[in-house]
C-alpha cells in the first residue's frame, strides 16, 4: 500500500464517522502534534469503520505520554481525567455542557489515551511488564490481526492507514488470527476474545490459530478469575452470547476454567426469552442465568472461581432459589399470602429476570403480579395503630402485622376495622374469625 492510497483509505474511513466526532479526534491528533507526539486512532473503533459497524468506543495510541496528552485534551475541552499510571493509559470522560450543538457526540462518553508500548510476559497467564515503544511496538502486542489497523491524526497526514499485520486482508476474508504462536499461552484470555469476535462478526477462527488454543488451555489456571469473568460478561453483552459461549465449549476452555463449568440443556431456550423479555444485552442478567441453571454446590464453587462480587454471586444464588420455584408457583392452590411470603426475599432485579426464565406461565404471572401489585400492597395497620389498640409492644407486634398482611392479600379482610378486630384477636389469644 502508497502512502497516497494509505492516505486516501484512512480518510475514507474517518469520513464514515459523525462529523462532530471526526473534529474531535482529529482535535486529539492537533493536540498532540502541539506536543510534539503523534496520536492514532487505533483498535476497535478503526475494524468496526472497515467492517461498517456501529462503534463510538475511542482508542488514541500516543507515541510519548498518554496521560499528559488526556489532560491536555482537558484542558482544552474541559471534562475529567482517570489515570492509570501502572499502565501509562489514562481515560477522559467528556463535560458534554462544553459541546452545545454538538449532537452526534452524545453518545460518545469517553476517550482512552494509551502509552504506545511494548509488552513482556514473565509467566504464561499473568499481567504483562510495560515499557514505552513506537506504534509498532504496540500494535504488534495486540491480540489479533483484525484489531491492528491504526489511523494517524498529525495534521499533516491526517488519515494514512497503518496495516502492518494485513488485518484488511484478514478483514474482508473473515479470519481470526494470532500475531504469534505464543500469543494465547501469553494470555488465554484471548482464546474468550477470539469466539467472541468470531461469533459476533461470522468469521471463522484460522486453522493455525484454532491448533494453538489446545496447548494454553493448562494456562487457564494461572488466570485470575477477575480477568476471566470479565471476558464472559463481555461475552453477555454480545447480541447472541450463547453462541460464543458453544463455541468456548467445543474448544473445551470451559472445563478448563473449572471442571464444573458446562452449558445447561436450556442455555439457547433461557437467552431467546432473556432477549424477548428485556431487549438490549445485560451481561449479568445473561451471565447469572447461565450460571443459575447449574447446581447450587457447582454455582458456589464457580462464583468464588470467577471472584464475583457480592452483588453478583448475590444475583446468581438468589436467581437460581427463583428458579426452583417453578412448579411450586405454578401450582393453582397457593394463595397470596404463600405467593407473596415466597418472593419477597428477592429483589426486584432478580426477580425481573426469574420472570421471563420461568417455564410455569402461572409462575410467570405471579411474579409479575407481586411485582406491580403484592410488592407494594399496602398495609391496614402499622405499630403506632397497634399501640393506640392498647395492645403492649413486643414480639407479637410483628405476628399481628404480618396475619393481618396475610389476612389482607387473600381477601379475608378489606377494612381497617377488620384488621383491628384480627389483631385484638390475636393478641388476647382469641381464635379470629374470617371471611
Amino acid at each position: 500500500m502508497t502512502q497516497t492510497s494509505a492516505l486516501e483509505l484512512g480518510l475514507s474511513l474517518l469520513h464514515k464517522l459523525p462529523d462532530d466526532v471526526f473534529n474531535l479526534i482529529a482535535a486529539a491528533g492537533s493536540v498532540g502534534m502541539k506536543r510534539n507526539e503523534r496520536v492514532y486512532l487505533v483498535g476497535g473503533m478503526v475494524r468496526d469503520l472497515v467492517l461498517g459497524c456501529p462503534n463510538l468506543d475511542v482508542d488514541l495510541v500516543i507515541e510519548g505520554d498518554a496521560v499528559k496528552a488526556a489532560k491536555a485534551m482537558q484542558r482544552r475541552f474541559g471534562g475529567s481525567v482517570l489515570a492509570h499510571e501502572r499502565f501509562k493509559t489514562a481515560t477522559w470522560t467528556l463535560d458534554h455542557s462544553q459541546f452545545v450543538g454538538a449532537d452526534d457526540l452524545r453518545e460518545v462518553r469517553s476517550l482512552d489515551f494509551i502509552t504506545a508500548r511494548h509488552e513482556t510476559y514473565a509467566q504464561p497467564g499473568t499481567l504483562p511488564n510495560i515499557t514505552p515503544g513506537t506504534i509498532h511496538d504496540d500494535l504488534a502486542r495486540r491480540d489479533f490481526a483484525i484489531n491492528t489497523l491504526a489511523i494517524l491524526l498529525d495534521d499533516a497526514n491526517l488519515g494514512e492507514l497503518l496495516d502492518p499485520f494485513d488485518a484488511m486482508r484478514d478483514l474482508h476474508a473473515g479470519v481470526i488470527r494470532v500475531l504469534h504462536d505464543q500469543s494465547f499461552m501469553d494470555d488465554p484470555t484471548r482464546i474468550l476474545r477470539a469466539a467472541r469476535y468470531e461469533q459476533r462478526y461470522n468469521f471463522h477462527i484460522e486453522p493455525h490459530t484454532e491448533s494453538l488454543v489446545a496447548p494454553a488451555l493448562a494456562v487457564i489456571a494461572h488466570v485470575s478469575g477477575e480477568r476471566i469473568w470479565h471476558e464472559l460478561e463481555r461475552i453477555g453483552a454480545e447480541a447472541f452470547p450463547e453462541r460464543a459461549l458453544h463455541r468456548l465449549d467445543d474448544l473445551r476452555i470451559l472445563r478448563a476454567i473449572h471442571p464444573a463449568l458446562t452449558l445447561s440443556d436450556s442455555l439457547d431456550v433461557d437467552f431467546e426469552k432473556l432477549r424477548a423479555a428485556i431487549g438490549a444485552p445485560e451481561p449479568l442478567a445473561y451471565m447469572a442465568a447461565w450460571l443459575a441453571r447449574l447446581s447450587s454446590d457447582v454455582a458456589q464453587t464457580l462464583a468464588q472461581r470467577l471472584r464475583l462480587s457480592r452483588p453478583e454471586r448475590d444475583f446468581v444464588m438468589q436467581l437460581q432459589r427463583v428458579l426452583l420455584l417453578d412448579a411450586e408457583l405454578g401450582d393453582a392452590a397457593l394463595t397470596p399470602s404463600a405467593i407473596v411470603h415466597s418472593l419477597e426475599i428477592f429483589t426486584d432485579e432478580v426477580l425481573r429476570v426469574a420472570q421471563s426464565l420461568m417455564g410455569n406461565e402461572r409462575a410467570r404471572e405471579r411474579i409479575a403480579y407481586y411485582r406491580t401489585h403484592w410488592r407494594e400492597f399496602a398495609p391496614l395497620l402499622d405499630g403506632t395503630r397497634l399501640q393506640e389498640l392498647g395492645i403492649v409492644p413486643g414480639p407479637i407486634y410483628r405476628q399481628i402485622l404480618s396475619a393481618v398482611r396475610a389476612a389482607h392479600l387473600d381477601e379475608q379482610i378489606s377494612t381497617q376495622a377488620e384488621a383491628e378486630r384480627l389483631a385484638l384477636a390475636i393478641a388476647s389469644h382469641e381464635e379470629p374469625i374470617l371471611r
